[in-house]
Parts: C-alpha cells; sequence; structure tokens
C-alpha cells in the first residue's frame, strides 16, 4: 500500500505571477534607499575628538576638553556659577526642565564655556548663547549661507532662526559633528550638525596658529566677569549711554570714582575705564555689573583691586562709609558754603564719607556748621548735607551712629 499523502492545492495563477516578481521589486527597492542621491545612510557617530585639521592650539584643547565631559548630564542653567563647571541647574517645567535644580550638570552654553576654561585657564565665553554669539572675542564669523565648509574644529556653533532667537550652542568637531549638551533628561554627546534643523552660524575664539584670546588682552588690563549687557558711558559721571559691554568676561585698564548705580540693596561708585562691544573705546562701565564683588568693590576675578586710573576721582575720604540717622528729609548742596539746592537726603539712615566746615544751619538753640559729603537720594552724587540734620547729636558735632567722628575730607 502506497504511503499516504496529504493534497496541497496549487497556487492561484495571480499569486504565482506576483510572487515571481517580488523579489526583484524588493531589490529594486533597497537600491533606490542606498544609492538614491540626497539619501545616504545614517551613520553611527564617531568617537569625540577632533575630526579634521587647521584648528589652532587653543581650539583643540577646546575640543578635547568638551569631549572629556561626555556622558555628563543636561542640567538646565547648569555650568553658569561663578566658576566655570558642572553646577545644580533650575527647576523650570516652561523650557522642559522640571527637575533641573537637582541635577548637577551643563547646558549647552555652561558646556562651551567650560570646555575654553579648561583649554586656556580664563573664562573667555561666559553667558548664555545670545549672549555669547556676538562676543567681541571672535576672530572669525560665519552664517548659514557660508555652509560648514569654512568650519574648523572648536568653532562654536549656534542654532536658531536670528540673533535674538538663538537657542543653542554647541563645539565643532569636524566632518560635520558636534559635542554638544542637548536636553533636559540628556547627556553630553556626540551628534551630526543637521541633527539640528536651524543651524544659524558659528564663531571662532583663536585664529588658526594663534594660542591667545582675540582681540588680545592689552596690556595692563584686567578680566572681570559681568552678570549682564551694561551700558556704557563717556565719564564716571555722565548720563548718557555712548554704548554697551556685552555679559561675559571683559577687560577693564583702571577705576574711577563716580556716579553712583543702585539696585535694592546693591550699589557701586566705581566705574572702570573699558573697551565696549558697541560703541566708541575707552568709555564707562558701573563696576556695580561685576558678578563676582559686593557693594562699592572693584577686583578682577583673581581678586586683585583694580587700580586708579591716572587723573582719575577718588572717593571722598576713601572708601569708607559712616552710617548716620538723620531725623528729616534734608536738602543737599554743591559744597559747605552753597545755598542753593542739588538735591534731596531722605529722612532715615544714610551713609556719608567725611566732613567739611561750612555755612552754619540752626533752628532755635540748634544749629551746626558741620557738611557731610554723601550721595542723596534725589540729585547728583557727591553732594553736602548739613550735620544738623543728625538725629543722634548736638551743636557742631558731626558723628556717626557708633559714636566715631567723621574724618575731614
Amino acid at each position: 500500500m502506497s504511503p499516504r499523502t496529504t493534497r496541497v492545492n496549487p497556487l492561484p495563477a495571480w499569486a504565482s505571477t506576483l510572487l515571481r516578481w517580488a523579489a526583484p521589486l524588493a531589490a529594486a527597492l533597497a537600491s533606490l534607499v542606498l544609492f538614491a542621491p540626497g539619501a545616504p545612510p545614517a551613520q553611527a557617530a564617531p568617537a569625540c575628538g577632533v575630526l579634521s585639521g587647521g584648528a589652532a592650539p587653543a581650539a583643540v584643547r577646546a575640543v578635547d576638553s568638551a569631549c572629556a565631559q561626555i556622558g555628563t548630564p543636561y542640567s538646565w542653567g547648569g555650568g553658569h556659577g561663578a566658576r566655570p563647571g558642572p553646577s545644580y541647574g533650575i527647576c523650570d517645567p516652561s523650557n522642559g526642565a522640571p527637575d533641573d535644580c537637582n541635577v548637577k550638570g551643563l547646558d549647552c552654553s555652561g558646556l562651551v564655556r567650560y570646555a575654553y576654561f579648561l583649554a586656556v585657564g580664563a573664562d573667555v565665553i561666559n553667558g548664555t548663547t545670545r549672549t555669547q554669539w556676538p562676543s567681541s572675542r571672535a576672530v572669525a564669523r560665519h552664517y548659514r549661507t557660508d555652509g560648514t565648509a569654512p568650519l574648523l574644529p572648536g568653532d562654536l556653533v549656534f542654532f536658531g532662526g536670528s540673533p535674538s532667537t538663538i537657542h543653542h550652542v554647541a563645539v565643532y568637531l569636524g566632518q560635520g559633528w558636534i559635542a554638544e549638551a542637548p536636553y533636559s533628561g540628556g547627556y553630553v554627546r556626540v551628534a551630526a550638525l543637521t541633527a539640528h534643523s536651524d543651524y544659524y552660524g558659528a564663531i571662532r575664539l583663536y585664529g588658526q596658529g594663534g594660542d591667545s584670546p582675540v582681540p588680545p588682552q592689552p596690556s595692563g588690563t584686567f578680566w572681570v566677569d559681568t552678570f549682564a549687557n551694561a551700558p556704557v558711558y563717556g565719564s564716571p559721571t555722565g548720563t548718557t549711554s555712548t554704548g554697551t559691554l556685552y555679559q561675559g568676561t571683559n577687560y577693564v585698564f583702571c577705576k574711577a570714582w563716580g556716579r553712583q548705580v543702585a539696585s535694592g540693596g546693591a550699589y557701586n561708585h566705581w566705574w572702570l575705564k573699558t573697551d565696549p562691544d558697541v560703541g566708541p573705546a575707552s568709555q564707562w562701565v558701573s563696576a556695580f555689573y561685576l558678578a563676582r564683588w559686593g557693594n562699592d568693590v572693584a577686583k578682577d576675578n583673581n581678586g586683585t583691586v583694580i587700580p586708579d586710573c591716572p587723573g582719575g576721582t577718588s572717593p571722598p575720604g576713601g572708601t569708607v562709609k559712616f552710617w548716620v540717622d538723620t531725623f528729616a528729609n534734608a536738602s543737599v548742596h554743591g559744597s559747605p558754603t552753597s545755598t542753593t539746592a542739588t538735591g534731596t537726603l531722605y529722612q532715615g539712615t544714610n551713609y556719608v564719607f567725611c566732613k567739611a566746615w561750612g555755612r552754619q544751619v540752626a533752628s532755635g538753640g540748634a544749629y551746626n556748621h558741620w557738611w557731610l559729603k554723601t550721595d542723596p537720594d534725589v540729585g547728583p552724587a557727591g553732594q553736602w548735607v548739613s550735620a544738623f540734620y543728625l538725629a543722634r547729636w548736638g551743636n557742631d558735632v558731626a558723628k556717626d551712629n557708633d559714636g566715631t567722628v567723621i574724618p575731614d575730607c
């Protein structure tokens, strides 16, 4: 007896025809995917490093420094402390960073700031993406219309539709690759520059074959960090702005005493001579904008007191303030003998610098000939108020609230 077999019905004619053409069709589609112009296969990211030549030694070191941060967590606002480096960020749900105040890491601008700090030993590109882009330190600047051919490793590449909408920055590695801190929840990584569709342009901080910041720090200048874009003026007492010094690390030459700049409990009378980013050279910026120091302090980033400018004004009676209570709003004057008021010192606790003998102010049996140099609440700085208005002392006495005799000017 023959072995039993199972009958298999033959395929219909239409199915056989379809199968006959399926393999050639699949091969043709595969060839289109692999070889169609403009559709190259995806490439794996290379190891982080300098991927092409031509960069300055400082830029090469900056690439190496950025690559050393691969795997560092992204943290919104991370890397923007007084000293560059990973730091806890800001919890900001509106920017997709609800927990970043608990994450120690770097954001995109914090990464490039830290990379160059490690590379050159100076905080040369502080600030956010929008203040880094217009940096006066750029020795070369390229735009989207230039393509990527001019880019060198170490260039800082920016993304956005315009200078006011720049939102991301990364370190260029070469061959179309970047090192970046990408987004909250991510980590410093290597990515293709084309992973972002809105490349805007790039800046270069160090020229080919050069290892010094450009423009070079002029001899006898001091590096300072400023926490915001600051107006500059033609003199330490000027009130008409002549330009702008951008937020970041800037050089200044010297200091002079001048008009007070204040906000809340913060104030500063020192003015620093500098070359601003916008406007003519040799202008003055208030030391109020220094990021690292307190009231009436003018030091560079290393803690060195910035020297006085030749011929510049100095604070009356030195930098020491004496606190006094005044019992009423008091008129101030341009000199201890003047009779024309130039402003008002409000009732309360105020500081004065020094004293000088002058015109008597009297009422009933109370009188005083001493005048105290101060900065009034209304009117120009460096004016004079009568010690008659001191709340704690008697006739012709000029002491501060602790009983210290206010020194002569």
